[in-house]
């Protein structure tokens, strides 16, 4: 292991650590996520699924301390890349959560002020979050380009 593919890996874990976190946050304070606007209790499925994306985040800071290497920051780029994606495709889900327009609930995914006629929530959490995976993607690419392939014998 070079040391270029310990660092990466580190900072990379370090990344999804603070994901983590910050998932874990708008889990615990998003009353709109928790009960879909106010429609379902205790939990709607976007509420399962940013705490499957969590999980996938703590699941990933631990392979990348365990494991650091090549693979592994490999791994972390494609990862992050399906975050991003996931993120913004959240958006189409619009009218299942009462928006009229997908601009209308990507400016309260998006907005870093409060939406307003919404419950409590944090806004720009969710700004935070794909900040977070996109900067991971940067990290990834970068250690990636770094680090020397494996030579075939």
């Amino acid at each position: 292991m070079s040391k270029n593919e310990n660092y990466g890996t580190r900072y990379m874990a370090l990344l999804y650590a603070l994901s983590f976190i910050v998932i874990v946050v708008m889990l615990y304070t998003d009353r709109n996520l928790q009960t879909d606007f106010g429609s379902v209790k205790p939990y709607f499925y976007h509420w399962f699924g940013l705490m499957a994306t969590g999980i996938i985040d703590l699941i990933g800071a631990f392979i990348l301390i365990l494991k650091p290497g090549r693979r592994v920051i490999l791994t972390s780029l494609s990862v992050s890349i399906i975050m991003v994606v996931f993120l913004l495709a959240d958006t189409l889900t619009y009218s299942s959560v009462g928006f009229s327009t997908i601009q209308a609930f990507a400016a309260y995914l998006f907005g870093v002020t409060r939406y307003q006629g919404n419950m409590n929530y944090i806004p720009g959490l969710y700004d935070i979050l794909l900040a977070l995976y996109v900067i991971n993607f940067l990290v990834a690419l970068f250690y990636l380009r770094k680090t020397p392939r494996p030579v075939k014998s």
